[in-house]
């Protein structure tokens, strides 16, 4: 098999993200309480299908169920709208008691992490949050259930909500306006848990980047040293320039193609001076 085939049948089988093996068994589902704008809700869909969540449960919301899924609630949705439709929506009774329902509801889950734009002063011990870069997310081998808690646009996740909680979260903003809309906030720590719990390889778009292995790269080395064997300078020398070449290249995280140039450049170097015998001891 060719080098370009192989290369071509390796871009073809490859994935920018993959879910690490430890945290395979977690399963998560955003719950949005009482949400007010089915064009929030729908913009949430959207930034789930973007960073690869699928349940969304929709507890009690203010906003009318025929305008969650409305056709222009699926313009916001765009390619989450499967999502959106999929949604599972909690209706609570006017005689049933709300945060008895909620906590009923919230039992099915092995873990709760509430949101909220308040708790820089922790004169609230109920508000004592984390950021979302903080949280440590547990590994499991049996399958573990976590929800992620969204309170209302206006006024968010009330103390008896978040005392249900067994986490909370808050996202660190300016201190003159901290709130942010619900779906830029459910955006932000879904972009956090989707890095922890995602093995992130590099990748430009929808043109993914072949990594060059160790072997490459320790061919492109043995080219270096070959070409500061022929330069006149000492020997300590030519060790550091080495070790300063080799680490800048290995923080460089380079691609095969990179690699491949560089490579071919460090070969005519080399053959350049050995033709022309530019650093031959004079007999």
């Amino acid at each position: 098999m060719s080098n370009k085939k192989k290369i071509r049948q390796e871009l073809e089988s490859h994935k920018e993200t993959q879910r690490a093996e430890e945290f395979k068994n977690l399963e998560f589902t955003v719950m949005l309480v009482r949400p007010e704008h089915a064009a929030n809700i729908g913009s949430i869909a959207r930034i789930m299908a973007n960073f690869d969540f699928e349940k969304l449960l929709i507890f009690n919301p203010i906003e009318r169920t025929e305008n969650i899924f409305s056709y222009h609630t699926h313009g916001f949705a765009m390619h989450g709208k499967d999502i959106l439709m999929g949604a599972q929506i909690i209706e609570v009774k006017e005689n049933e008691n709300r945060l008895s329902q909620l906590k009923f509801h919230l039992n099915q889950f092995d873990l709760v992490l509430a949101t909220t734009a308040k708790g820089k002063r922790y004169t609230n011990i109920k508000r004592v949050a984390i950021f979302p870069e903080d949280w440590t997310i547990p590994s499991s081998v049996k399958p573990l259930k976590i929800a992620l808690l969204f309170g209302r646009e206006s006024r968010g996740l009330t103390n008896d909500e978040i005392s249900l909680a067994d986490i909370l979260l808050r996202i660190p903003t300016g201190i003159n306006y901290p709130t942010l809309n619900i779906s830029h906030a459910c955006g932000i720590i879904l972009y956090e848990v989707f890095k922890k719990i995602n093995r992130l390889t590099v990748g430009r778009g929808k043109k993914p980047v072949l990594l060059a292995n160790r072997e490459d790269r320790q061919t492109l080395y043995k080219l270096v040293i070959n070409v500061l064997e022929k330069l006149k300078i000492g020997i300590h020398r030519k060790e550091n320039v080495y070790l300063a070449f080799r680490n800048i290249l290995e923080r460089s995280i380079m691609s095969r193609k990179e690699l491949s140039l560089i490579s071919g450049v460090f070969s005519k170097i080399y053959r350049f001076i050995d033709e022309l015998h530019l650093f031959d001891e004079k007999k």
